[in-house]
């Protein structure tokens, strides 16, 4: 009895204690690498399919399983962009990755980055956020199969990469 007591106590320290350990920070290239820009493109490579020859938006171009591609990419979107939004810490990038450009003359590395995400957490939150929010427009167009909507928040969705990108990525590069 007194040995099983002093296991469950045992256990019940460990649990205890991993709980109230902090989350791992997020890690930013590693989220837009893999998740953020692949899906993001799969949004506006099949979003640019509903286009005719003369620009005009048409539904009818987009197959059910088109909107259902849309919906699950802007749907892994908007979780990267939560946890993004969500995290008290952001690692620019993991110990002795680099990221793209890195080394290029006037890019920025991964420390640099850094520098500005510790710099401005609460403007990069907000950026995330805003992905995140234009992914729910994205998820809701698929859903109602509304390629005007979709059309119409693809672009925003490029000018909030875009300034983000600017602030954050990539500052001494012009507009």
């Amino acid at each position: 009895m007194k040995s099983s007591l002093l296991l469950l106590a045992g256990g019940l320290m460990f649990a205890s204690a991993y709980a109230g350990s902090p989350p791992a920070a997020p890690n930013l290239h590693q989220l837009m690498k893999d998740i953020v820009a692949p899906q993001t493109q799969v949004v506006w490579d099949i979003g640019n399919q509903a286009q005719d020859d003369e620009g005009r938006i048409v539904a009818s171009k987009l197959k059910p399983a088109d909107w259902t591609k849309i919906a699950t990419a802007a749907g892994k979107v908007k979780q990267a962009s939560q946890t993004l939004a969500q995290a008290n810490h952001i690692m620019a990038a993991g110990p002795g990755q680099k990221i793209d450009g890195e080394g290029n003359p006037g890019s920025f590395g991964a420390k640099d980055v850094q520098k500005v995400l510790d710099a401005n957490p609460k403007a990069f939150s907000a950026f995330a956020q805003q992905l995140a929010s234009s992914m729910d427009e994205v998820i809701a167009s698929a859903q109602s199969k509304d390629a005007a909507k979709l059309f119409d928040v693809s672009g925003r969705i490029d000018q909030v990469c875009e300034v983000c990108h600017l602030q954050f990525w990539y500052p001494n590069q012009k507009p």
